[in-house]
């Protein structure tokens, strides 16, 4: 076997010098736990994945944009009657307002589900909440107050559902494709990690190191 000299004169093998170190067991068991749930068919269908899922978002976004100018900001409407009862926002800004919880809340619960985190949990779980109270307020109080007619309230609640929905929908798409970009990197980066193919992954693990490293 080849050998180098390094500085005190110490000799070791070449092949120590090259040696790529494997990733940690948390790192390890959560590159597992994101194949499993997103379960790629392959090494090379993970790109394929990561740029579906950033497409799908971009996309969706965008429509949510549009959707939002033409129905909350070119209307001439009075958005200061009937603000909400919580923390007195008007229904300009909980549009605004409820997507940002929705997608704040949806990474929160993201991360705490992958990393099995208390915290994030629990702070995504109030986030999730007091957007649905958001939505369905103007509902609500088309019914029970004066300042909003009942078509009123369902129109504002229509359009809080669909702002919401699409939010939550893109952020999910864009929280995967993260997770994704993470475990090719993680791949990439250590030569040594076996990816397992999902037709032979039913009595085994998705990722695992190489008979070699770990010899």
């Amino acid at each position: 076997m080849s050998e180098s000299v390094i500085a005190d004169g110490e000799v070791i093998g070449e092949s120590e010098n090259l040696e790529i170190p494997m990733p940690s067991e948390e790192q390890m068991e959560l590159a597992e736990k994101i194949i499993s749930r997103l379960d790629p068919k392959d090494r090379s269908s993970i790109g394929e994945m990561i740029h579906s899922r950033a497409r799908w978002c971009g996309g969706i976004l965008a429509a949510w944009a549009v959707f939002w100018w033409l129905t909350v900001l070119r209307p001439v409407e009075d958005y200061g009657i009937a603000t909400s009862i919580f923390f007195g926002p008007d229904f300009m800004t909980v549009t605004i307002l409820v997507p940002c919880l929705i997608f704040v809340g949806s990474i929160l619960s993201d991360f705490s589900r992958e990393l099995g985190q208390l915290f994030p949990g629990l702070v995504s779980g109030i986030m999730f909440v007091l957007s649905i109270l958001y939505v369905f307020e103007p509902a609500v109080m088309g019914f029970v107050s004066n300042g909003l007619t009942p078509s009123e309230g369902m129109w504002r609640f229509a359009r809080l559902a669909l702002l919401s929905a699409t939010v939550y929908v893109a952020a999910k798409l864009l929280i995967d494709a993260v997770l994704l970009g993470w475990v090719k990197r993680l791949i990439e980066n250590h030569p040594s990690i076996q990816f397992t193919d999902s037709s032979s992954r039913e009595s085994g693990s998705a990722i695992e190191p190489s008979p070699e490293s770990e010899a």
